[in-house]
């Protein structure tokens, strides 16, 4: 087993403004002490794969640099791997869009990530697993349906480069094109919820 951490990082998240921070923040973590070594991304998927190679090569230690969809990628690539053997710790730098994640346990960003991190801190976290036609996705924070998936998904597809006005435009573009549709959900091979 590696002792260091593995930063994956999005160079393109938060509009490409990760690059410019990284570095400041990295000397920061690195002066405390703390091994870390780098890999970047180039594509989108490429997190998942980082990570999942990196677990191969004995890291169990993970700094997802980026956003929600960075961090999401590293899940999916740590999972199910990961399932039956020892469990990966993950950290953040919140240098991304959006970092829904993080504002569940503090509004302080990228400083409460650092202390964090340099004070060893950590919390278990479960991990949210969805089969559907297409394969398995594994969740840490949050799983969108409908409205919410399609704004993510068209953002991603159009506007990735505008941050946060992405957002916005998404929204009021999927606003138009809202439409009522079935949603089967079944829990645990259960017969389906609801199916309003």
């Amino acid at each position: 087993m590696r002792d260091a951490y593995l930063a994956i990082v999005n160079p393109a998240a938060g509009g490409g403004r990760t690059r410019k921070l990284l570095a400041p923040a990295l000397d920061r973590l690195r002066g405390s002490g703390l091994q870390i070594e780098i890999r970047e991304t180039s594509a989108l998927g490429h997190a998942a794969e980082i990570a999942h190679q990196a677990w191969t090569e004995g890291y169990r230690k993970f700094i997802s640099v980026g956003g929600d969809g960075t961090s999401f990628e590293i899940v999916n690539g740590l999972f199910p791997q990961s399932a039956n053997a020892a469990t990966p710790t993950l950290a953040f730098l919140p240098l991304g869009t959006g970092n829904s994640f993080l504002r569940d346990f503090s509004d302080q960003g990228v400083d409460y990530a650092m202390e964090s991190l340099i004070a060893g801190r950590s919390r278990e976290c479960d991990v949210l697993r969805l089969t559907h036609k297409d394969g398995v996705l594994c969740y840490i924070n949050i799983l969108s349906i409908g409205f919410s998936a399609d704004v993510a998904t068209l953002r991603a597809r159009r506007f990735s480069s505008w941050g946060e006005l992405g957002y916005q435009t998404a929204i009021f573009i999927c606003l138009t094109r809202f439409r009522r549709r079935p949603f089967p959900l079944s829990v645990d091979r259960e017969p389906d919820v609801d199916r309003r």
